[in-house]
């Protein structure tokens, strides 16, 4: 078996920029390394963390007691209107391709950091749009059974931000993601916002082009895209999702969204912005806990994100982030639900 043994701490590859270090710390370029590694660390019983771009994920301080794989293998095969993606292909480089072939539908998903083989864990969605809608299988390797395995969407359970990869973490490796597009560049506009940036009506169309430019730029207003000179990008991205609650626990003036008309709460629940709710909370963009220096703090361009300015560590960020969470619950009995992967560390627990 042939990897790439690599030098370094985690933080160094992970888009927040903390975590320790690893007992073996390696990168595989085929899915047969990455299916023979695993599979032989699984025998051994060693703990085991898969990485592919890093960005929804906070690691702890203290090393990892075991071997972390950072996934690049790559690939993109098209069969008509039909993609095959490796896991290892970095997202929004794809979504670019993707449109350069005429096939714009992913364009409201652009900026989104991360490989692909992430994405269906989250189902990441932004605008709007869900990777859901375009799914068509994916394919794992079972870590339980030692088989490959080829998921349909419906069993990949997906839900907001979530996924049966989610709730079952230590089991599916991703090996790639196929999806059915639409060859066309009319783009719905879903989103009330980036139809606003685009002087149109929630409903309409627009050209991919336009789609695609406009979303970057909204999403770099808010240090949402990865730049090595925007610290503020130095993140997860959001890091709570919008809750779903019951109508009568809506606050007052909160923005709210409608779930898909597939889950079957949608007649009595709805998303509303953690955003707001945490803004109404008390926490101000750029709040920080500690001293004017500290390295850690809610992001000056968006309320949902804790970044790292400077060399933060894992705690300063579990301890801002738990302060967050307990505010919004003293003020509206909302608990919020944290998007990233927390490795060897968590939260503290809500005082009721």
């Amino acid at each position: 078996m042939t990897v790439e043994r690599l030098e370094g701490k985690l933080r160094e590859h992970t888009s927040l920029r903390v975590g320790g270090g690893a007992k073996q710390l390696v990168r595989v370029s085929t899915d047969q390394e990455l299916i023979d590694l695993v599979h032989d660390l699984d025998q051994r019983g060693e703990p085991l963390l898969i990485l592919g771009g890093g960005s929804n994920v906070v690691c702890a301080d203290s090393d990892f007691p075991g071997t972390v794989i950072i996934v690049s293998t790559r690939g993109i095969d098209w069969i008509g209107d039909y993609v095959v993606v490796a896991a290892g292909e970095d997202w929004d480089a794809f979504v670019s391709s993707a449109l350069a072939q005429g096939y714009g539908e992913l364009t409201p998903l652009s900026g989104i950091p991360g490989s692909m083989g992430a994405t269906p864990v989250q189902n990441i969605g932004a605008y709007g749009v869900e990777l859901a809608e375009f799914i068509d299988h994916v394919e794992v390797w079972d870590r339980e059974s030692g088989t490959k395995r080829t998921m349909s969407a419906i069993d990949c359970e997906f839900e907001y931000r979530d996924s049966t990869f989610k709730k079952n973490a230590n089991r599916y490796m991703v090996l790639a993601v196929k999806l059915k597009l639409n060859r066309t560049l009319e783009v719905p506009i879903k989103y009330l916002q980036l139809a606003n940036v685009m002087n149109q009506e929630v409903g309409t169309t627009a050209n991919a082009v336009e789609v695609r430019d406009q979303v970057l730029q909204l999403r770099s207003t808010k240090s949402m895209v990865l730049n090595s000179v925007d610290i503020d990008s130095n993140s997860t991205g959001s890091f709570f999702i919008n809750p779903i609650v019951e109508h009568s626990d809506i606050p007052q003036s909160c923005p709210s969204y409608l779930l898909p008309a597939s889950d079957p709460r949608v007649e009595t629940h709805m998303k509303v912005s953690a955003a707001w709710l945490i803004e109404n909370a008390g926490i101000t963009k750029g709040f920080h806990l500690g001293n004017e220096d500290s390295s850690i703090r809610v992001s000056r361009n968006h309320s949902l994100a804790i970044t790292n300015t400077g060399q933060g560590t894992t705690e300063e960020v579990v301890k801002l982030a738990s302060h967050i969470r307990q505010q919004v619950f003293d003020a509206y009995g909302i608990e919020l639900i944290v998007e990233p992967v927390l490795i060897n560390c968590e939260l503290d627990q809500l005082s009721f």
